[in-house]
């Protein structure tokens, strides 16, 4: 047969540009409240690309390779087509015992295989028609009985082994737990019809046998003296029955591996009452056949091995014959099928991703896993936490580094040995980030950090993943072709379906573990198709994850706990992140209150003016919460307002009411964006100066400030130190570089050197400054809920200009685990993307340059660590400030 070889090859690229579109800007909020912010925490800068090829191969492909025709030649040379059989080895064909005979009592002499209509011409280019030489029927069954229905066929050769005519593996397992078989033949189609010549299949649910009993019983049938057996497995289809001209034909299941599938022969057609009836089929079960099938075939002539039906060994054998899973299928030709990998169920991967981490009882570990959500922070299964009577101590992270767990959290509510409230918080010792557990396996620049996102709405449909590990040659695909043996254990990336409460099939051993059933923070995932056996084990404690469209942040909706088979023919229950979102909250929220104690009523007469008083027992007064930030600020920082009526309106303490209705922001600051945009400038950046000393040995520049007005310097108490600076220099190349002399410094009243609160100072210039395109001011930040997330650092470099470090925002909250002192609403949070730490001098200025080119400064650089071992750093929060800096212009 002549062999065609097509490849196609498509490239696909993703990109997802994290900079804002036009006007809009990505914000961050000054207080944390929800987890949908994890795309902003860790937000990655610029664009992200990857290529993944479509391959595509050749092949006819052939749905039932191994059935064979059993036929008796009459004496006029055609042939009866009488019974069906299963190639299970390329010599010899399994069938049911009562087809050895005919009702002439003459026995078959000749299988056909690869012809789906026997009765035509057509596909017989690829049939094989063989002589059999022997028949062994299983020394147990008795032609008076339906039981030990089985034989064997040995033919006079070995098939020529093609993608249409291949041998078939047997189940040897006692357990079925398949809810659909396949049933094919050539048999009647109903009651007194004629038998059809093309091969029929039919799905076939199994039922137990006791109810299949209640049908075949010995009054019913005179061959089943004792009923039905264990050898024996009952199905039934609505629509069509067994009928006569199956017999002896495979009752089988697809098993999927190397995105191929494999037919596994579970049973063979035996008997079943007249068709149009909807009566079950009865099928003799191979498995407690096994044993005889291969000593039968090694005693006369076969050279199989001992092992020949081990379910992976098998599905190996002829796995480049086999069929592809459907779902990978393009399109079909007569000599081609052109198939999509990217569409495959199951992908091999090197490595479990880097926010997935193993547990570990000071040393020892077992199937238990945990999703890393922040730097120092591991959500797991409550069943986790304790093994062999101890607490998990570490976690193992990226295969090399091991960090001590802190603090645990169980869920109050959990209860070890069942299903429900199944969750735990690990908080770690350091930061999976921290320099000194990183820097020795990444380099200094250690490597690009990359947590889970949690999924905190409601579960939606489509198409999901979870984790799961399994042999290497069963789920290999571009170099499986030869069949060899790689028992070695890989990560799986498997490709499953949510399914709702009354499609989700659950393994029977599993149901005492679910008393209750499944509850809305249960997540159920899989796929209707059944594995190979050992194709695919969950990772338990690992996610369900979308990472598809989310290539940046992996979305997980769930921990897995319970699942064979990675969720594939029965199901798959993880614990859903969004039901417990609430619970978690209180742990990782500084402050958080659940939300069902968000808001308190103080007296519901009172109207706007009125004095009211807080529970915390500061004086306060009735106001619009728009007149009153500190309300706003404890909303978003733990969920709780105070409120003096059934409205709008919140007790607000005293002093936050007169600082905000003197806080009107100075004429000179707020018509900056008006002013810069219309100078046309040429770089953001030269709204710059350095600030110098004249010393007895040359000027010493220390640090930068931003020009803010024409005779305005902003810069930060800690680099003037109460030392009036001589100059300032204009940034930029030399030929363009102009001093101005200093007169005066201001440093804010309440600077504190030791916490860096307050870290803010103002120079103010002799000479008036003349606006151009080169030279013009920064405008002020003046919101105080939000800042942008993107950001850029300014800092001195070496070549006296000024160097740009891209910075994104942080939470306040974030910067406190790991910060000496208590970080204020006046400070901002900060980090450098892609680093482990984030370098930065004293004065360093903060900016957010607007698509309109207007350059806002956000923050002003309080430490004077050149670099921190957590990539964290904090700033002066300007918009704090506009006030002060609007009274003292």
């Amino acid at each position: 047969m002549t062999q065609y070889c097509m490849v196609f090859i498509l490239i696909l690229f993703y990109s997802n540009s994290t900079r804002s579109q036009g006007d809009e800007v990505l914000m961050l909020p000054n207080v944390r409240t929800t987890f949908d912010d994890c795309h902003l925490r860790f937000h990655k800068l610029g664009t992200f690309g990857f290529v993944r090829p479509v391959f595509g191969q050749p092949a006819r492909l052939k749905e039932f390779a191994h059935m064979g025709a059993i036929g008796w030649t009459q004496p006029n040379g055609n042939i009866s087509w009488k019974c069906g059989g299963t190639l299970i080895w390329p010599n010899f064909v399994l069938t049911a015992a009562h087809c050895v005979i005919d009702s002439q009592n003459q026995a078959p002499d000749v299988v056909r295989f690869g012809d789906l209509n026997i009765e035509t011409t057509e596909g017989d280019e690829y049939a094989q028609q063989l002589k059999i030489i022997d028949i062994f029927r299983h020394p147990q069954h008795r032609f008076i009985s339906h039981y030990h229905d089985i034989a064997l066929l040995k033919l006079e050769q070995n098939v020529t082994l093609t993608d249409v005519v291949s041998p078939a593996c047997l189940w040897t397992d006692e357990e079925v737990r398949f809810k659909i078989l396949e049933a094919t033949g050539w048999g009647k189609t109903g009651y007194a019809e004629n038998q059809t010549p093309i091969l029929l299949k039919v799905a076939l649910k199994p039922i137990e046998n006791d109810e299949c009993s209640k049908v075949y019983t010995n009054e019913t049938d005179r061959k089943l003296r004792l009923g039905l057996q264990e050898h024996q497995i009952c199905a039934v289809d609505k629509k069509m029955d067994t009928c006569e001209g199956d017999s002896g034909g495979p009752l089988q299941i697809k098993l999927m591996h190397n995105a191929k599938v494999t037919p596994f022969v579970v049973g063979i057609t035996s008997f079943g009452t007249a068709c149009g009836v909807s009566n079950p089929g009865v099928y003799t079960k191979i498995a407690p056949y096994h044993h005889w099938m291969v000593k039968t075939m090694q005693n006369n002539g076969a050279m199989v091995p001992d092992d020949v039906y081990n379910a992976t060994f098998c599905a190996l054998r002829f796995e480049s014959l086999r069929e592809y899973e459907d779902a990978i299928i393009i399109s079909r030709s007569p000599h081609f099928v052109w198939v999509d990998m990217n569409r495959r169920h199951i992908s091999l991967v090197d490595e479990l991703p880097s926010y997935i981490v193993r547990l570990a009882w000071n040393g020892e570990t077992n199937n238990c896993y945990g999703v890393i959500i922040d730097e120092d922070t591991v959500i797991t299964l409550a069943q986790c936490v304790v093994h062999n009577r101890e607490n998990v101590s570490h976690i193992h992270y990226l295969n090399n580094i091991t960090m001590k767990v802190s603090r645990i959290h169980v869920h109050p509510k959990y209860e070890q040995g069942i299903s429900y409230n199944n969750i735990a918080i690990l908080r770690l010792q350091h930061f999976v980030t921290a320099y000194d557990f990183v820097n020795q396996y990444y380099g200094t620049d250690g490597y690009n950090f990359d947590p889970a996102c949690l999924w905190q709405d409601e579960t939606p449909s489509g198409k999901v993943h979870v984790h799961g590990s399994g042999r290497r040659d069963i789920n290999r695909i571009f170099d499986s072709s030869d069949g060899s043996i790689d028992p070695s254990i890989s990560i799986l990336s498997p490709q499953v379906r949510f399914q709702n409460t009354s499609s989700c099939i659950i393994p029977k051993r599993y149901l005492p573990l679910l008393r209750n059933g499944l509850t809305n923070e249960h997540i159920c995932t899989g796929q209707n198709l059944f594995l190979v056996p050992k194709s695919c084990d969950l990772v338990i404690g690992a996610a369900v994850y979308e990472d598809e469209y989310r290539p940046l942040y992996p979305m997980v909706y769930g921990l897995n706990f319970l699942g064979r088979d990675c969720g594939f023919g029965e199901h798959s229950i993880a614990i859903g992140m969004a039901h417990h979102a609430e619970w978690m909250k209180t742990i990782l929220f500084s402050n958080y209150k659940e939300s069902h104690d968000t808001v308190h009523f103080i007296d519901t007469d009172h109207q706007e003016g009125d004095s009211c008083h807080r529970h915390d027992g500061r004086a306060a007064r009735c106001v619009p919460v728009s007149s009153c930030s500190s309300e706003w600020k404890q909303f978003m920082s733990n969920g709780t307002i105070e409120l003096c009526a059934t409205s709008s309106l919140v007790c607000c303490p005293s002093n936050d009411i007169a600082e905000t209705q003197q806080n009107v922001i100075h004429p000179l600051l707020a018509g900056c964006p008006t002013l810069v945009k219309n100078l046309n400038i040429s770089s953001p950046a030269r709204s710059l100066v350095f600030i110098g000393w004249l010393t007895s040995e040359a000027m010493e520049f220390r640090c930068l400030g931003t020009i803010i007005t024409k005779k305005i310097i902003l810069t930060t108490a800690s680099c003037v130190e109460d030392e009036i600076p001589t100059v300032v220099q204009i940034s930029g190349k030399s030929e363009t570089q102009k001093m101005y002399e200093v007169d005066a410094l201001l440093v804010h009243y309440a600077f504190n050197a030791t916490d860096d609160t307050n870290d803010i100072a103002m120079i103010r210039l002799r000479d008036t400054l003349v606006w151009s395109s080169v030279l013009f001011p920064s405008c002020l930040w003046t919101n105080t809920t939000h800042v942008p997330l993107v950001l850029s650092m300014i800092s001195p470099d070496d070549t006296e200009d000024i160097g740009h470090t891209e910075m994104v925002a942080m939470y306040n909250s974030d910067c406190q685990r790991t910060h000496m002192y208590d970080i204020q609403d006046s400070q901002l949070c900060a980090r450098k993307p892609f680093k482990n730490f984030t370098c930065n001098a004293m004065g360093d200025q903060l900016l957010f340059n607007s698509s309109s080119r207007v350059s806002y400064i956000i923050g002003l650089s309080t430490d004077f660590d050149k670099c921190k071992d957590s990539y964290y750093t904090v700033f002066t929060r300007i918009s704090s400030f506009v006030h002060w800096i609007g009274m003292n212009i």
